[in-house]
């Protein structure tokens, strides 16, 4: 049997996919086939549970998509899952020489992409988190979702020399409004070293700069920049070996839940039941306007009126228990 998924979008997404990928190849024994866009290619191209993996590069798409056309078309699938729900990747999975096509039913689909001819999933609750409703293809196939595991590989090995016990300070995040503050991390790590001895890491993409800057002028103790400077296998390696992980909404904070760290997520305008850590701590004022899922907020109150001590409080609850 093979199997295409049809997932191409962000980090989080694609990890928060993984757990129904596994239970399909354990249950099935399928040719697992994943259709990926290039900022998630390193997280699955060495993946025990993925035999083959098809990249499409959506910023050079008049020179990737007919390659990508042509892949697909050449393989016979038996089963095409649209995971994406979106013009874009129906049309992708539509192209799939595929026996059956899977996608969402239709309240839970965007851009209008239920109108392709697919095989629709029972209607369930959208605001179910996503490794669950992802599961439920799983379900759906007449299979039993078992353990909930993301088994993604390590090498044990990355170029820094990092302190033992060291925490994570993810800065980042896709959506401006998902953001916290650079006084916030700044005081966080100025208490962890001041009051625990801990040291932070910050990371974050090249986008992220001028917040570590930010960071970097508020800051008085000893503290390890390694914003913009990793790459994803890189990061990989440094979450996993982290005491803690400290992150706004964004895949690296999922991608810490699914290597078993300590997650204290920092949230606002999105819904954590939906999009939040898997598993972790989750730090979100509780405000009329929130959550509101806006990408852009001139005022976000909800970010803004999280503290240091806020977030302090939870990572000690973790070394409570």
């Amino acid at each position: 049997m093979d199997i295409l998924i049809v997932k191409l979008g962000a980090l989080g997404d694609v990890i928060n996919t993984l757990p129904a990928v596994i239970n399909l190849k354990e249950q099935t024994g399928a040719k697992i086939h994943w259709l990926i866009e290039p900022l998630s290619y390193p997280l699955i191209k060495n993946h025990a549970f993925v035999d083959n993996v098809i990249v499409f590069d959506k910023h050079h798409w008049h020179g990737s998509l007919g390659d990508v056309v042509q892949k697909v078309r050449k393989q016979k699938f038996d089963i095409a899952i649209d995971l994406q729900r979106i013009v874009k990747s129906g049309l992708l999975c539509l192209a799939a020489k595929a026996e059956r096509r899977l996608g969402f039913d239709k309240a839970r689909c965007k851009e209008m992409s239920w109108i392709f001819p697919f095989e629709r999933i029972p209607a369930a609750d959208p605001k179910a988190h996503m490794v669950h409703q992802y599961l439920e293809f799983v379900n759906h196939l007449g299979l039993s979702a078992g353990d909930i595991r993301w088994e993604i590989p390590l090498t044990g090995k990355h170029p820094y020399d990092l302190p033992e016990d060291y925490i994570v300070l993810n800065i980042g995040a896709t959506k401006p409004a998902n953001r916290w503050t650079p006084q916030g991390f700044a005081s966080l790590v100025n208490v962890l070293h001041d009051k625990h001895k801990k040291v932070c890491v910050l990371t974050g993409s090249g986008e992220d700069l001028k917040m570590a800057q930010a960071i970097g002028q508020r800051i008085k103790v000893p503290v390890f920049d390694l914003v913009g400077k990793t790459t994803l296998p890189e990061l990989i390696e440094i979450l996993a070996e982290a005491e803690a992980v400290v992150s706004c909404d964004t895949g690296p904070m999922h991608l810490a839940v699914a290597l078993g760290r300590n997650v204290i997520a920092l949230f606002g305008p999105a819904d954590p039941k939906r999009t939040g850590p898997f598993k972790g701590e989750v730090v979100q004022k509780t405000l009329p306007c929130s959550p509101c899922n806006k990408r852009h907020c001139e005022k976000p109150v909800c970010m803004t009126t999280i503290t240091a001590k806020d977030v302090l409080e939870r990572i000690e609850h973790l070394w409570s228990v």
